[in-house]
C-alpha cells in the first residue's frame, strides 16, 4: 500500500484572531529549548497551528522565515506518529536570539510535545488517538 503524502493542509492552520488570543491568555505553556509551546483545546478533531518567530530577535525576514520553515517541516513529518494528541490549538513560538539547525529543532518540537501529551493524560485535556 503506498504511503499516503505527509501534508500541512490549511485547516490545520491557525488564523482565527480570536483563537489565537484565546491561546495565548488562557492556554497553557510547555519549554523546551528554544521553543515555546503553547496549547489549548479546541472543538475539532485535528490540531491547529500557528508558528512565530518575533522580530525583536531576528530583524532579517528572511531569517524568520528559514526559522518557520524548519518549524513546519518538523511538525508535518511528526505529526502523524503512532499516538497522537487530537483536539488542540497550538502555538509554537521561537525564543532563541540565534539560527539553531533543523535537527535541534525538530527534537525541541518531539520533546514538547512530549510534555503536552503527558500533561493531556494527567488532566484530561484533549484525546489520545491510538493509530493501529
Amino acid at each position: 500500500m503506498p504511503k499516503i503524502r505527509d501534508s500541512f493542509p490549511k485547516r490545520e492552520r491557525l488564523c482565527n484572531i480570536k483563537a489565537i488570543t484565546s491561546l495565548f491568555e488562557s492556554g497553557k505553556s510547555s519549554f523546551t529549548f528554544p521553543l515555546k509551546i503553547y496549547y489549548n483545546p479546541n472543538a475539532l478533531n485535528y490540531n491547529r497551528i500557528v508558528i512565530t518567530v518575533p522580530k525583536r530577535n531576528h530583524k532579517k525576514a528572511v531569517d524568520r522565515n528559514l526559522i518557520k520553515r524548519r518549524i513546519r517541516e518538523s511538525w508535518r513529518l511528526f505529526k502523524d506518529t503512532d499516538t497522537e494528541i487530537i483536539g488542540l490549538d497550538i502555538a509554537v513560538v521561537y525564543v532563541a536570539t540565534s539560527l539553531i539547525d533543523y535537527k535541534k529543532i525538530e527534537k525541541s518540537l518531539k520533546d514538547g510535545l512530549a510534555k503536552i501529551k503527558e500533561d493531556c493524560l494527567k488532566t484530561g485535556l484533549s484525546t489520545i488517538r491510538n493509530t493501529d
